[in-house]
């Protein structure tokens, strides 16, 4: 519009007739009192629409909840300029408070970081950094990638609580059943419940569920991510008994509870390895395991006769041709190690091994294979042990028992023995690697076995019988 006002006035205009000579309005021509009049009446609109878009916004803004509301960056502390020398501010969300360093200083005063591992005084023990992560964020774009060392401490609380509770679930159900709740090992019991929700177990249920809301909710641990909660890690203000009386008692029964939830955390760990991974975790194998259930004869009327239970036919095939592959696994010998003397042998037969545990003359336990690699005989009919060496019965063959190294061969009875030796490839003793379990090693004495080794056996047996018949897989011609 400016520019159409000012193209349509003349090269040669008048002078205004109110504008005297020598006065700036002198050399202003007739048309420019019109084109700022134009220009101003459309600054005026311009700045009217601003004004009531603004005014909009606002007002749709006030309808937002709180957390969506624009932060007032004036009230944060700007930092350092960045590269493009523009200052920069914290990525903030909703109503979150003032980020700020020091994460690893705030580690140093909390309860518990050196007493597991007897660490020096005020120096926590965190070979991976998880407390030093958080002020890297301010090394960086400053996103808040990294949790502050609060949230770190209130997540650990947090999972050994529940891990206290978990383990005692664990063992208390083993020993005590509520009337109305389903009978479930305690790997499967909340599957269970969740399967039956039908009368007391529904309520118990709804009753957890909302409990856990209710303190989640009220005590949600805000602004521990950057380290700006307004409570202590952990603290839900539960004292009923009045067990922290004053500082001195608080600081003590902070850290039995860090430490009884730690060992709650790795019990509850250890139980899920040994049941999922049967015999790796020692003692775990005491809790009750699944027990495989047996097809019995179904009720019939009078008169009739009921169904036999289905049984697999006489003539099925259990065999197999294939590659199997080792499966080590620790397996009880039923035999504790105080129940062996020194050179006394016990024959046993593990998942298809047959194994001979012992102890030398100065005590140590050993076992190695009950098979003389001789010829086959077995080593329990009479063998000696002399020392550390085991003595074949048969021939004199003897072998270390911490290594199974061949000694000597075949060395009696004179002139036969080294016969027989000759025929047969001099061999090395099987040695199984053997421990004792349950606490402080006073359990039974579990042996590490090869759980698929009849199968393997006796896969290459059927191979052999197959492919003199033609065929390998199981069929005939």
């Amino acid at each position: 519009m400016a520019l159409a006002f000012l193209s349509a006035a003349p090269a040669s205009a008048p002078l205004a007739p109110h504008a005297a000579p020598g006065t700036a309005g002198a050399a202003r021509p007739a048309g420019a009192s019109a084109t700022n009049a134009a220009l101003g009446v459309c600054g005026a609109l311009a700045a009217a629409v601003v004004v009531k878009r603004t005014a909009r916004r606002a007002q749709e803004m006030a309808t937002l909840p709180k957390h969506m509301q624009p932060l007032d960056t004036a009230k944060y502390r700007t930092y350092a300029p960045g590269p493009s020398g523009v200052p920069k501010l914290p990525q903030l969300v909703g109503d979150w408070g003032v980020p700020v360093p020091g994460s690893y200083k705030a580690s140093l005063t909390m309860v518990g970081p050196d007493v597991e591992t007897a660490c020096e005084v005020g120096k926590p023990w965190d070979p991976l950094g998880f407390s030093k992560l958080y002020d890297r964020n301010f090394d960086f774009n400053e996103n808040m990638t990294y949790p502050h060392v609060q949230w770190l401490r209130e997540s650990e609380l947090k999972h050994g609580r529940c891990a206290m509770l978990a383990i005692v679930g664990i063992f208390a159900q083993q020993s005590f059943h509520i009337d109305g709740y389903p009978e479930a090992p305690w790997y499967d019991a909340l599957k269970v419940c969740y399967d039956n929700p039908g009368g007391i177990v529904g309520f118990g249920i709804a009753q957890i569920s909302a409990f856990a809301m209710v303190v989640e909710g009220k005590y949600f641990p805000k602004d521990s991510w950057i380290g700006q909660m307004d409570r202590e890690p952990g603290d839900l203000g539960f004292d009923p008994l009045k067990l922290a009386k004053d500082a001195e008692s608080m600081k003590s029964m902070q850290l039995k509870e860090l430490k009884n939830g730690r060992l709650a955390m790795m019990a509850f760990m250890s139980c899920v390895v040994g049941h999922y991974l049967p015999g790796s975790v020692p003692g775990v194998s005491a809790l009750p395991q699944p027990k495989t259930p047996t097809a019995s004869p179904g009720a019939a009327f009078c008169g009739s006769t009921a169904a036999p239970a289905e049984t697999s036919s006489l003539t099925a095939a259990k065999y197999t041709t294939q590659t199997i592959l080792p499966s080590l696994a620790w397996i009880k010998t039923g035999v504790k190690a105080s129940e062996l003397q020194p050179t006394e042998l016990r024959a046993l037969t593990l998942a298809g091994n047959d194994v001979l545990i012992g102890k030398t003359e100065a005590g140590a336990l050993f076992c190695v294979g009950n098979l003389c690699p001789h010829i086959g005989t077995p080593m329990s009919e009479g063998a000696d042990v002399i020392g550390d060496v085991i003595v074949c019965p048969l021939h004199g063959s003897s072998f270390q028992v911490s290594n199974g190294q061949l000694i000597d061969w075949c060395v009696s009875p004179p002139i036969i023995g080294p016969l027989t030796g000759l025929i047969v490839e001099k061999k090395n003793l099987l040695v199984f690697e053997c421990r004792q379990g349950g606490f402080l090693g006073s359990g039974e004495v579990e042996v590490l076995v090869d759980t698929n080794a009849k199968k393997a056996y006796e896969a290459n047996y059927w191979k052999g019988l197959l492919d003199a018949q033609g065929k390998d897989d199981g069929t005939y011609y």
